[in-house]
């Protein structure tokens, strides 16, 4: 069975690592604020107000899928909040759903999570690194092309998935 650090590793979506981000000040009355990068990889995340480590539960919580951070009481006026942080642009829980839709397949799982990105423009973002030099709508197609190959590979491995089940061109 293929591990989620195979896939990572087969789609090219290697963790960034976030060092001292500035997330905002306190205001005394604010408890909802947003992390710049997401998905979040779950258990990653340090949170500091004024350069303390929060305890995640007690302190706040953290959407791992969209960023948002939680304090359980609003940070005091003039507080510096910062966060250290690895994000992805998949979720170790979305790899493992690939995985599981694909029966294990490494391949196959490698072509739905490649489909997935190509859908999603601010996926697709993150997992660019985000370089604005970047031709998007061929590295669309190019992905596209790459998942196609993943999809044939999976499907001679387990004779049943085929990539004639995805619509390229709603998808690109």
């Amino acid at each position: 069975m293929a591990t989620v650090n195979e896939l990572r590793l087969k789609i090219l979506d290697r963790p960034q690592i976030v060092i001292g981000e500035r997330v905002g000040t306190g205001d005394g009355s604010t408890k909802v604020y947003k992390l710049r990068h997401c998905p979040v990889m779950s258990g990653t995340a340090v949170i500091y107000v004024e350069n303390v480590a929060q305890t995640v539960g007690d302190d706040y919580t953290l959407d791992c899928q969209t960023g948002k951070l939680t304090f359980t009481a609003a940070p005091d006026d003039g507080d510096s909040i910062r966060a250290e942080y690895e994000f992805a642009a998949f979720t170790d829980e979305d790899l493992t759903e690939f995985l599981d839709s694909a029966g294990g397949n490494l391949a196959l799982a490698a072509g739905e999570a490649l489909t997935s990105l190509v859908a999603d423009r601010s996926r697709l973002v993150t997992w660019s690194r985000g370089d604005a030099k970047i031709d998007y709508d061929r590295l669309r197609r190019d992905l596209a092309d790459v998942a196609r190959r993943f999809y044939a590979r999976g499907a001679s491995e387990s004779g049943g998935a085929r990539s004639d089940e995805v619509n390229w061109e709603e998808v690109v």
